[in-house]
């Protein structure tokens, strides 16, 4: 199986769904926001509507525009009552990545705020240093290739040096657009399906398991 062409010298993860459990916690913040303006939200809707930009979400359950801001508000509040945690084995593979000396940084669509104060919280913010990018920290979102050059830029390596690991579509597709090796993890959000059509250039069942290909000799 192929893996980046120039020899691995950084790995770069999404966050919701790839390191964190964050999917039924997602879930239940939409019922209740939705919920705020008489919008009924199912599983099915879930599953139908899901997309890492929550934005387009919020249009597909016909959210008015003008109610996007204040429900963030409420979605982030509803998310921070809930401690999150990491997905099994992903500590432990920031833990290999690092004894093998390479450099790793995130790029996600969460909203930063959010996304740091949880880095923090599960004590990982020196396994990504500055190399932290979230949404809205760039003029462009997934799946545009933006965020993950701006990630690239700050670790100071080439397209043909990373692997981008993820668990949606999107996230292939900006792996792809940037010219780095796409790693598809499937997750627990509805997207699984999506996520194999998406073709990534490795397409792994476990976090842990793309990390031993990435790794071996």
């Amino acid at each position: 199986m192929p893996r980046p062409d120039n020899g691995l010298r950084a790995v770069l993860y999404d966050w919701d769904g790839t390191l964190v459990d964050s999917a039924e916690k997602s879930y239940r913040c939409y019922v209740r926001v939705f919920s705020e303006y008489g919008i009924d939200f199912s599983h099915e809707q879930y599953q139908r509507t899901y997309t890492p930009d929550w934005y387009r979400t919020y249009e597909a359950v016909g959210l008015q525009r003008e109610r996007w801001e204040e429900a963030d508000r409420l979605w982030t509040r509803c998310y921070e009552g809930e401690p999150s945690t990491l997905l099994p084995g992903a500590r432990e593979a920031l833990e290999r990545a690092a004894a093998r000396g390479l450099a790793q940084g995130l790029v996600s669509s969460g909203e930063s705020s959010r996304v740091r104060r949880e880095i923090r919280a599960l004590e990982l913010q020196d396994y990504f240093g500055s190399a932290v990018v979230c949404g809205g920290e760039t003029e462009r979102r997934k799946p545009d290739p933006e965020p993950l050059v701006v990630g690239l830029e700050r670790l100071g390596v080439v397209a043909d040096e990373a692997a981008y690991l993820g668990d949606s579509p999107e996230d292939m597709a900006m792996a792809r657009a940037a010219g780095v090796f796409a790693v598809g993890i499937p997750g627990g959000f509805p997207n699984r399906e999506a996520l194999t059509a998406a073709a990534p250039d490795l397409l792994a069942p476990t976090l842990e398991a793309a990390m031993e290909h990435l790794l071996r000799p």
